[in-house]
């Protein structure tokens, strides 16, 4: 959905503007750049907590595409945190800003951790819904977790340190005191006295002293270079304490040796601490429901597992073997790509998360969903996976349940409306060819005024349910509302679509008994085809429903088949975008000119080339019409390159009748710049007409500027550093223009038309026309105000000391031929138009409709589109629509009306005159039916 449907979706009143804090929503084609620039996921949700637009963020944090986010949020949270978020989601529509950590499901299943913000969104004081924003801060969180595991990990070693430290040398038979030694035997640190080697050994513990003794003797004659043992030794409390001690020998036979000694007391604790964990630990395991377990990817045994290993898949593989033949027999055959996609990366070092499903021989079907984290050894080489298994079989249910709601009608069980397109989607993605058949049995509305909404529920259900027992089994039937349904039928069905369509409209020759009444249906049916008709779900929908509703006007069951093109517009731009392909050769488009003239002066000081497309049949064509065709095909660049080529062409001519060389500017598609060579082209063309660069201008609009491609900076620079003069259109109307001045290489400045509009009367509008004034002045920036028709409005802009000016107040756009004499003159004169005459306007009309039955003679099936008719005689019809229609070459249906009368003719439409078009009839008796009718109606001569 765009923004701007969003905003009127949320919008209770056409006048007052949304509200979101301090932000107004009065222009959304202003603030729209501000949800999209943004880095973090922007999404509005209406009253019912359902997401109605995201911008750009949403779909790449989440990972769903964006037809599948249109969703109500409950659908990307976890069901366990579901009642907090809607507290908060509630509390923003209360009125109150909310900021709150919460987890987003991710398509894969993976969690998010996401900082959100919501918001309420007001208009005349109420909410009417709510604005959201969210951040993932999934990998600051697991940074944070990090340091404080790190940290824990520091203070735990500083909690450890070494008791005792001394040496004892081997030639003097004496120890080096130390003071932790002298702090550990309790002597005086001033003046420790002297200890004896027997003194020392009667300080060890009986039991430990010749163990030790051994190990010394050894250290001593360099038979080992190091050893480690327990002992008791007699501490300043004169108490035996628990020490650890490490003896290493330093600098040959004849060095020290250092002994360090550790309280192990503590460590006992801290054993039997380890012991209890390790039994809370197998407690808690075997609690759990899930399944932790080690495995060794080189081989696939189980290195260690909990009991809910056993749980989820109820039994063990046979020597602890988890193998691939194992696992992949118990696997739903669906997930097993999936699996072995995931074990790949699992064995590249990838850590991951995958949901499958295992069957089990009873016909049991268990989700599970395996969290699986590679170690790494020191090497780099994985020593196994951790694995974290859980059974989601309840939560998968419980997501089906959700989208069976989501996807099926209340009433009927039936897949509905967005179900349907789903299915319609995946057939055109598999290129499956299929008709669509939209049915209604048109007797709801009556039904639930007569009789009340639940017989009308019970006559719902019971047509659904003659449809479903009438259809084959490859047909698929979903529901649309009321009483009116579809069906995808394939081309694959051995009966055709027809038979299949009079086969349901038999269904309104028999009663339908809804107690205590039997009610007759009025079928109606429409069809549609892919590829035929659409490539485009919703679109082909629409059609299949169109021509529904064609055979709702008949008083009998009827069928339709949809026709494209169903009115005359959308067939005009068919034929258009047909026709502008042809246009250049045909020499259909041409130039005319708009002078820009000195504000004071009335100078002409340059030109402005506009292109128009004079259509044989549907006359003038605007710019509007004709230029978006183009720009959908490539047709945009042999369009561009024509203007600039007759551009200089004309100019060579008027330096020829002695025309003074003025410059001229052109208008360039922002799609032009994408393709490479257009500055080369320019090159040529000026070489061509052996013109100065400095006479031809492009005139480019912020939609070239802020797609921000390299390949439009390399060309404006090039163009620039030759002499070819850039102009930046509708200037101030966008949100960016200050930045592209910086950024680009321009010249002129043209203001845009809107501010001349309001330049006479809102002081706001002449401040900011002040200000780009100055801002040119001093860029050394020439200026152009467009769009001036009036003389206060002129009066205005030279109070300003606006320089230049463009507008029909010194000449509307002129052919080359008029603008030649206009430059031989030089100067012009402003002109203010005069309003139409009051008798100009038709006093007279009648309402109608009009159809096109043929074009070209080739036969139509178009709907109708209004017309006003204002007179007539005995071969002609006089009216007005807002329709283009193509002159000379088309056949209609018209039909007038006036209270009960209705009176129909056939015509060609030949000419237009004062703005009216003139309709010749076909046979001289519709025209004097005509007559007549026109005659019996008052009206105003």
């Amino acid at each position: 959905m765009t923004f701007f449907n969003a905003m009127q979706r949320l919008s209770r009143s056409s006048t007052s503007p949304l509200l979101i804090g301090g932000l107004e929503l009065s222009h959304p084609e202003r603030v729209e750049p501000f949800f999209q620039q943004t880095t973090d996921a922007v999404f509005f949700f209406n009253h019912l907590g359902e997401i109605i637009y995201f911008n750009e963020y949403l779909p790449l944090m989440l990972g769903y595409s964006e037809e599948t986010l249109y969703e109500h949020f409950a659908v990307f949270n976890p069901p366990e945190q579901l009642e907090a978020v809607t507290a908060f989601f509630n509390r923003a529509l209360a009125g109150e800003t909310v900021h709150y950590t919460a987890q987003g499901l991710h398509v894969d299943q993976h969690r998010l951790t996401l900082k959100i913000t919501n918001m309420p969104i007001e208009q005349d004081g109420q909410i009417v819904g709510v604005y959201g924003v969210a951040r993932d801060i999934t990998r600051e969180k697991q940074l944070e977790d990090d340091v404080a595991q790190i940290r824990s990990q520091l203070e735990l070693t500083e909690q450890i340190p070494e008791l005792v430290v001394f040496t004892y040398d081997p030639s003097t038979r004496t120890i080096e005191y130390s003071p932790s030694l002298i702090n550990y035997l309790g002597l005086d640190p001033t003046n420790p006295k002297h200890l004896s080697n027997e003194q020392v050994h009667q300080r060890i513990h009986p039991r430990d002293f010749d163990p030790l003794k051994f190990q010394m003797i050894r250290l001593l004659d360099g038979e080992i270079e190091t050893f480690e043992q327990e002992v008791s030794v007699l501490n300043a409390n004169q108490e035996y304490q628990l020490l650890r001690l490490k003896a290493l020998r330093r600098d040959g036979l004849n060095g020290p040796i250092s002994v360090i000694l550790y309280d192990l007391s503590e460590v006992d604790d801290v054993r039997r601490q380890l012991k209890m964990e390790r039994e809370q630990t197998k407690e808690i395991y075997e609690a759990l429901e899930a399944a932790i377990s080690q495995i060794d990817l080189s081989n696939g045994r189980l290195l260690f597992h909990s009991k809910g290993f056993f749980q989820i898949f109820e039994e063990l593989p046979k020597d602890l073997i988890l193998s691939q033949d194992w696992l992949f027999e118990r696997l739903d055959p669906r997930d097993r790509p999936a699996m072995k996609r995931f074990i790949k990366r699992l064995t590249s070092g990838k850590s991951g998360t995958i949901q499958y499903r295992l069957l089990f021989p009873d016909g049991r079907r268990k989700w599970i969903e395996d969290q699986q984290i590679p170690v790494f050894q020191l090497d780099g080489t994985i020593a196994y996976t951790n694995s974290i298994m859980h059974d989601i079989t309840l939560q998968k249910e419980y997501e089906e349940r959700l989208q069976q709601l989501a996807m099926h009608d209340s009433i009927t069980g039936l897949p509905n409306r967005l179900s349907l397109t789903d299915t319609i989607r995946d057939w055109m993605q598999q290129g499956t060819t299929f008709s669509i058949l939209s049915i209604s049995f048109n007797r709801i509305t009556d039904i639930n005024n007569a009789f009340g909404h639940a017989t009308g529920d019970q006559w719902i259900q019971a047509t659904s349910s003659l449809l479903y027992s009438s259809k084959p089994k490859e047909i698929f039937f979903g529901h649309l509302g009321g009483d009116e349904y579809a069906m995808l039928i394939p081309s694959s069905y051995k009966e055709d679509v027809t038979s299949c369509a009079d086969m349901l409209l038999g269904l309104s020759a028999e009663p339908i008994l809804i107690e205590p009444y039997a009610l007759f249906a009025r079928v109606s049916i429409g069809v549609s085809r892919f590829p035929d008709d659409s490539d485009d779900p919703i679109e082909l929908m629409k059609h299949s429903y169109t021509a529904l509703r064609r055979s709702r006007r008949e008083n009998h069951s009827a069928l339709h088949h949809y026709a494209s093109n169903l009115d005359i517009d959308y067939y005009r731009r068919y034929r258009l975008e047909q026709d502008l392909h042809y246009a250049i050769e045909r020499e259909e488009l041409f130039l005319e000119y708009q002078p820009k003239v000195d504000s004071w002066t009335g100078k002409i000081i340059g030109l402005e080339a506009l292109i128009r497309w004079q259509h044989p049949e549907w006359g003038r064509i605007p710019p509007n019409d004709f230029i978006p065709l183009a720009e959908e095909s490539a047709l945009h660049v042999a369009i561009g390159d024509w203007v600039v080529d007759t551009a200089c062409k004309t100019m060579k001519q008027w330096a020829r009748a002695g025309a003074p060389a003025i410059p001229i500017s052109v208008n360039v598609s922002p799609k032009r710049f994408l393709i490479p060579g257009f500055e080369h082209q320019i090159e040529q063309i000026l070489t061509k007409y052996n013109l100065s660069p400095h006479l031809l201008e492009l005139e480019i609009t912020e939609a070239a500027l802020i797609m921000d491609d390299p390949n439009i900076s390399r060309t404006l620079e090039y163009v620039s550093q030759i002499g070819v003069r850039i102009a930046l259109d509708d200037f101030g109307k966008g949100y960016s223009s200050m930045v592209y001045l910086q950024r680009y290489p321009i010249n002129v400045v043209k203001i845009d038309r809107q501010f001349a509009t309001h330049i006479t009367d809102d002081a706001k509008a002449q401040a900011i026309v002040k200000s780009i004034l100055y801002m040119a002045m001093e860029f050394n920036l020439s200026v152009i105000a467009e769009g001036i028709e009036t003389l206060r409005q002129l009066e205005t802009f030279r109070a300003l000391n606006c320089p230049n000016i463009q507008g029909y107040l010194f000449s509307k756009p002129v052919s080359a031929s008029v603008m030649e004499s206009y430059l031989l003159r030089e100067v012009l004169y402003p002109i203010e138009a005069c309003s139409l005459a009051e008798d100009s306007v038709p006093s007279f009309s009648v309402q109608g409709k009009i159809k096109m039955l043929k074009h070209q003679n080739q036969a139509l099936d178009l709907g109708f589109s209004d017309i006003k008719a204002h007179r007539t005689s005995t071969r002609f019809l006089y009216f007005t629509t807002d329709i283009p229609l193509p002159l000379q070459s088309a056949t209609f249906e018209v039909r007038l009306f006036e209270g009960i009368q209705l009176v129909s003719c056939t015509l060609t439409v030949t000419a237009i005159e004062h703005g009216q078009y003139v309709g010749e009839y076909t046979t001289t008796q519709e025209a004097e039916l005509v007559l007549r009718f026109f005659q019996s109606l008052r009206y105003k001569e």
